[in-house]
């Protein structure tokens, strides 16, 4: 009875070991989490992006938020990067996007051993990847990399997804004005004939607070270009003038980011390729 009891406990204390050992990895896995890279679908097509692959670790460029598929990718120095998707790709000689074959959504690239191809390097080894879905085209620049990566993932995503402009409170400043003094009543001043009326205008100031700049008679603040181009696009959304997601939707926060890097209305206007009328109509709406 002695021999069963202590086989018990010590079956006991192996359980209480193994739970303890697996609470500590699993909260080790959590802590050490490598987090993902966010773009959305406009950025990764007007902006040149470039992408960190980390020997040991890779890096996967994923497009199942966009709905897109994968229909090929290309290298253009495959002495240092290799590639795997998910799915199968396109054969190279066929000429239709939309080939059967072309369901992949993920791709994984890693860092291979340089092999001596007959193409020019550049020095620090970076080279341009193009992915060819079955709607448009990305390119990245890929440059390779060591130590502990900042990121693993790179997620596109589509610009519906992206998150409206952060709509402040206004708080309005008042407007004081100062009310005039009552003007003193004329003063006759004895004198020899002929007498004379002298008027002595009363010393008076009358102070008015004048507003700030940046605020108007009713007392609103007024939003710099780019604040008042921002509420402007989020109130035509609410009205339905703009649908997000849209082309014009997306020249129009591609402006906003211009003005708020110190361009000019009209150098925003035209790097965007926004219309000009919709333009200003946006920035009146957003200065209401």
């Amino acid at each position: 009875m002695i021999f069963k009891h202590e086989s018990k406990n010590g079956k006991m204390l192996k359980e209480t070991t193994i739970l303890a050992a697996f609470l500590i990895l699993t909260s080790a896995a959590k802590a050490t989490a490598i987090p993902a890279r966010t773009v959305y679908e406009n950025d990764a097509n007007s902006n040149a992006i470039e992408l960190k692959v980390w020997r040991g670790y890779g890096l996967t460029i994923n497009l199942m938020s966009t709905g897109e598929t994968i229909k090929q990718v290309w290298i253009g120095d495959p002495s240092r990067f290799a590639f795997t998707s998910n799915g199968g790709l396109c054969p190279k000689q066929s000429g239709d996007s939309d080939c059967a074959g072309g369901k992949a959504t993920v791709i994984f690239l890693r860092q291979i051993d340089p092999i001596n191809f007959p193409v020019t390097s550049s020095s620090n080894g970076s080279t341009q990847i193009t992915v060819l879905t079955n709607e448009k085209q990305y390119q990245f620049k890929i440059v390779p990399a060591s130590g502990n990566p900042a990121y693993t993932s790179l997620v596109i995503k589509s610009d519906s997804d992206r998150p409206l402009p952060i709509t402040r409170p206004r708080t309005p400043l008042p407007l004081t004005v100062e009310k005039p003094q009552p003007t003193p009543p004329v003063v006759q001043q004895p004198s020899p004939p002929p007498q004379q009326n002298i008027v002595v205008p009363p010393p008076q100031s009358v102070a008015v607070l004048r507003p700030n700049p940046g605020t108007t008679l009713s007392g609103a603040i007024q939003r710099n270009d780019a604040n008042a181009l921002a509420f402007g696009l989020a109130e035509a959304g609410r009205k339905g003038q703009v649908k997000p997601g849209s082309t014009t939707w997306n020249k129009v926060q591609d402006a906003i980011k211009l003005l708020r890097r110190g361009k000019t209305r009209d150098e925003a206007i035209s790097l965007s390729q926004v219309d000009k009328t919709t333009f200003d109509q946006l920035l009146e709406w957003g200065r209401l």
